[in-house]
């Protein structure tokens, strides 16, 4: 009997080893498993940035939106020669309706920016991410319009008719733009 007593201990003392490295392989592989999710993680960080610079990183997301507002925007400035021109307008309409329109398309490109971006919005300051992304896309437009002005042979040189087409232009080009960035 002493011999028994004597032997199921020796074998419980080698179950308590057996059980402490199996809680030591448990914690390894949570440990690991926790390390290949923020190695993954990482990964798909590097995979999205295309350019980082210090705490400036240029995201695949980014060059995608710039294409995409650029192609909006040069189709909306084909479309604004096509439909009037805005060197003609700019000459005949006073500074009051200029500035009109200027308000109509940037109220309207914060609207559907909020629109489409709300559930972004949330995270972020919703006055700085809307002003920041109409001011992004109304450069683009301003840029692709200046830009149409030459192309189609429309440029009224420097001076307040070029503001004023612009501004003008810029009304199918935001809109075309915004359209192509919230696809």
């Amino acid at each position: 009997m002493a011999d028994v007593a004597a032997e199921l201990k020796t074998i419980d003392e080698r179950l308590a080893k057996v059980e402490s490295v199996e809680e030591r392989l448990i914690a390894i592989e949570k440990k690991e498993e926790a390390d290949l999710e923020k190695i993954e993680e990482e990964e798909k960080l590097i995979e999205k940035n295309l350019l980082s610079i210090g705490s400036f990183s240029l995201k695949r997301s980014h060059v995608l939106e710039l294409a995409r507002g650029a192609a909006g925007a040069f189709l909306g400035v084909g479309l604004g020669q096509a439909l009037g021109s805005s060197v003609s307008l700019a000459q005949h309409l006073p500074w009051l309706n200029i500035f009109g329109i200027l308000f109509f398309i940037i109220l309207l490109t914060a609207l559907l920016i909020y629109k489409n971006d709300k559930d972004l919005i949330k995270s972020h300051h919703q006055l700085r991410y809307i002003s920041g992304k109409v001011t992004y896309l109304y450069v683009i437009s301003l840029a692709v319009q200046l830009l149409g002005l030459v192309l189609f042979n429309n440029f009224p040189g420097f001076g307040e008719t070029l503001w004023k087409a612009l501004i003008i232009g810029s009304y199918t080009a935001m809109s075309s733009a915004v359209a192509f960035t919230l696809i």
